[in-house]
């Protein structure tokens, strides 16, 4: 397809999107394909830049002809002005147009830099919904934005709620994923050592604390307990192994005696067809904006056990058929685990629908689409108090 101009007010700015690493993850996953088609759809100026960690993902960004750039940005306790300068000063010498950071950090250090830089326009991006905060300087940062973006009602409801944000400037921007196109392949089915007739049970997301791995360990060991066929099913967890968190999970599994069934196999780049060799999905969360995790699956065609937020409501559709348990709540997590793996022709239903449901409301066309009209509704508002406290509606200065 040949690249296009979508407005002539965006054609010549430089447009930057802003993440914390260059980690593979469904924010950067997100960046990634904004960014392509801003440029090779649409025929414009954009980047991708982290805070720090070049990684090797950044790799795959610019082997796709995404520019991308590292600002070794340190996380400070205190004098945030001074660890932010190298941060400001890149903006300033790259005479960036507009801002798009995704997630906490870059949200706060666009906020605190942008308007001194010369920066035209910066939209927060909302993709956590309150999951991960910054005490005292992000409610600084938050006064500095005219514009904010959530990919989920959570994240909606969070900035108006608890960050105090009118409703009228914001707006629900959801993750756009694209259909894989993956030959049937038995090949992570022998990479994990499995029988012809033994179930795969995968969850997507890296271990990270609220990504809640610890529910779904002990909801596996109520499923190993309960199976009463020779073939066990395999649990295999994909993403990157924190520190802070893997060990626990590692003590779980091994404590419960589930080292024969469970796989940690961190980051993997071919998800896809991991996802095409497996029987069912889970994703147990405790805090979540829209998670990649739940829409890859459904991209896959595969039925999804997960936890009950409003994030992961907004991918499933507003009533899923039992599959949504507490968060938390391991015993609730294994029967609906169990209740799946026994019923083949439900776990095909369901899978099928969930692809039909991503296509018609979650592709990357639409979401980059929505993008755009952000940002040209945002490059024309005019200048009036925005703010919702009277003290803070003055001396807003440019869009």
């Amino acid at each position: 397809m040949s690249a296009r101009v979508v407005a002539p007010e965006l054609a010549g700015l430089k447009i930057v999107i802003m993440v914390g690493t260059f980690v593979r993850g469904g924010c950067e996953r997100q960046a990634f394909l904004l960014a392509r088609d801003l440029i090779h759809k649409h025929g414009l100026n954009a980047e991708v830049w982290a805070l720090k960690f070049p990684g090797e993902y950044s790799q795959e960004f610019e082997a796709a002809g995404i520019p991308t750039k590292t600002l070794h940005f340190q996380h400070p306790r205190y004098g945030w002005v001074q660890h932010s300068w190298p941060v400001l000063r890149e903006l300033k010498k790259s005479r960036v147009d507009i801002l798009l950071p995704f997630t906490t950090w870059p949200n706060v250090v666009a906020g605190l830099t942008w308007r001194v830089a010369g920066v035209r326009l910066c939209i927060w991006g909302e993709r956590h919904a309150g999951g991960e905060r910054i005490p005292g300087v992000e409610r600084v940062a938050v006064t500095q934005y005219r514009r904010f973006v959530a990919n989920s009602t959570a994240g909606v409801e969070f900035l108006a709620n608890v960050m105090r944000v009118k409703r009228e400037y914001l707006s629900f921007v959801p993750n756009g994923i694209e259909l894989p196109n993956i030959a049937p392949s038995t090949e992570w089915r022998a990479k994990l050592g499995l029988k012809p007739d033994q179930l795969l049970v995968v969850k997507v997301a890296n271990v990270t604390n609220f990504k809640d791995h610890a529910t779904l360990l002990r909801a596996w060991k109520i499923v190993q307990d309960e199976w009463q066929d020779d073939a066990r099913p395999v649990l295999a967890l994909a993403g990157y192994l924190t520190q802070d968190v893997y060990p626990e999970c590692e003590r779980i599994t091994r404590e419960a005696g589930l080292q024969s069934t469970v796989r940690f196999l961190g980051g993997i780049r071919d998800v896809p067809a991991l996802l095409n060799a497996c029987d069912l999905a889970a994703f147990s969360s405790r805090k979540e904006g829209m998670p990649n995790g739940v829409l890859e699956c459904m991209a896959a065609g595969k039925a999804v056990v997960a936890s009950d937020l409003p994030g992961i409501r907004d991918a499933l559709g507003p009533e899923p058929d039992g599959v949504l348990v507490p968060p938390g709540d391991a015993g609730q997590f294994a029967r609906r685990l169990l209740d799946m793996l026994r019923n083949p022709q439900r776990r095909a239903a369901m899978g099928e629908a969930n692809a039909v449901r991503l296509h018609t409301e979650f592709s990357v066309e639409r979401m980059v689409e929505r993008h755009l009209q952000v940002i040209r509704a945002s490059l024309t508002m005019p200048g009036q108090s925005w703010w919702r406290s009277p003290q803070l509606s003055h001396g807003r200065g440019r869009a």
